[in-house]
């Protein structure tokens, strides 16, 4: 692309043009022109907008009647389907002539029983604007401050995934899992570039307007950390990462990548300034609140405290067991997450309470916690392990899971 074809296509994007006709399909379907505006945000019926989404998608060719009303009524239930159609058609037009910019039948083009949106109109369409400033960016002719300027223009044109109150439709999801994929590529490779060029702030904000449109990417929370650390934010960073973790166990049950894992590393490594007072450090070290039973810790934390058992019982000849413990459910039908949530966090409170201050335990998966026990035989783990098991029936009395645990002795290797 020329230089001349770059300036012009950054200019289209501000879509500062007031005789064209403004389309959008990122995050919802509207249509403006000068001060009017139609949206599907405005309470009117689905099938007409569903008909003018189809037509804009698919406006480089005439649509037959038949793969209309395929898309429009793909459950079949429109007695008499091509007066149905002719009649959304009817309505499309009225509503589009609310906006005073052409003529309804000229928007909408009809010709020996097909139909067609008028493409030799002025108008933008934001998907088409997003998909040509995305294939520069990535192109091999372009250079590293063209490749930013046009990912941070797509950017700011991806409001959303496309047409969302038409999602779940057979032929959205194919184009919107399309856009999709390129708006979070374009949010990783502008990440970088603005890394290299110490753009934080802008790293954040992009992330963050990510995040909303999807929460379970991991790759975005690594340069949302990443760029919060880079400007000295770290409890916010730990913030973000804890709350990412605490998501992606209960929704999906992993755990974070290696990535993320040596990012939460720096965090607690620099989270810390110089400080000579010991009586500060040993106020920082307090737990925020006096709480009996034992410590519920992060799985990262716990396996410090593994490796210091190993080492603690290696020279002094301890006997510690580690005990898994999980929610199986007792059907073959499963259970909701939701479900699964509350009842993993009544199955802490039993292992908290269950315990003596000095233990440890962790989450560590969507259904499982792991403990560790210092205590003198396999016989008086079990009765620990009956003891939560117990306390948790008694207090999720009709919970659909059942609670079972395993037992081992820890490795007296590292």
């Amino acid at each position: 692309m020329s230089a001349s074809h770059y300036t012009e296509l950054l200019r289209h994007t501000r879509r500062s043009d007031p005789e064209q006709l403004h389309i959008n399909m990122l995050g919802g379907c509207s249509l403006s022109y000068k001060d009017r505006t139609i949206s599907d945000q405005v309470i009117r019926s689905k099938k007409p907008w569903l008909l003018l989404e189809y037509l804009i998608a698919f406006r480089d060719r005439e649509l037959s009647q038949t793969e209309l009303i395929d898309a429009i009524y793909p459950e079949g239930k429109s007695d008499n389907p091509v007066n149905a159609l002719k009649t959304l058609v009817h309505r499309i037009r009225a509503m589009l002539g609310e906006l005073d910019f052409s003529d309804g039948k000229n928007l909408i083009l009809q010709a020996r029983g097909t139909y067609m949106w008028n493409n030799t109109l002025p108008f933008d369409l934001d998907i088409d604007l997003f998909d040509a400033l995305y294939s520069y960016a990535v192109s091999t002719t372009s250079v590293p401050d063209e490749q930013l300027e046009c990912l941070l223009a797509a950017l700011s044109l991806y409001a959303g995934d496309l047409l969302p109150k038409s999602a779940m439709e057979s032929w959205v999801i194919q184009l919107s899992a399309y856009y999709h994929n390129r708006y979070i590529d374009g949010v990783r490779r502008a990440c970088e570039l603005l890394h290299e060029r110490s753009r934080y702030e802008e790293i954040v904000s992009i992330c963050q307007n990510a995040v909303k449109i999807d929460p379970y990417e991991e790759s975005v929370y690594y340069h949302l950390i990443l760029a919060l650390i880079d400007l000295g934010r770290h409890q916010t960073a730990l913030t973000v990462y804890k709350d990412m973790t605490n998501l992606f166990f209960r929704e999906f049950g992993v755990t974070p990548s290696e990535n993320l894992t040596a990012l939460y590393r720096d965090i607690i490594k620099s989270i810390h300034t110089v400080e000579t007072d010991l009586n500060v450090i040993k106020s920082n070290l307090r737990e925020s609140e006096d709480r009996d039973g034992a410590y519920l810790c992060e799985y990262e934390v716990f396996k410090d405290v593994y490796r210091l058992e190993v080492r603690a019982a290696s020279r002094t000849g301890e006997s510690i067991f580690l005990c898994l413990m999980t929610l199986d459910s007792t059907s073959d039908l499963g259970v909701p997450p939701k479900v699964l949530s509350t009842n993993m966090d009544r199955l802490s409170e039993s292992i908290r309470l269950s315990l003596r201050r000095g233990d440890v335990y962790a989450k560590y998966s969507v259904s499982q916690f792991l403990l560790m026990l210092p205590t003198v035989t396999y016989e008086n783990c079990e009765v620990v392990a009956s003891r939560i098991i117990r306390r948790f029936k008694k207090d999720a009395a009709g919970c659909p899971l059942r609670a079972a645990f395993s037992i081992q002795p820890i490795d007296m290797t590292l």
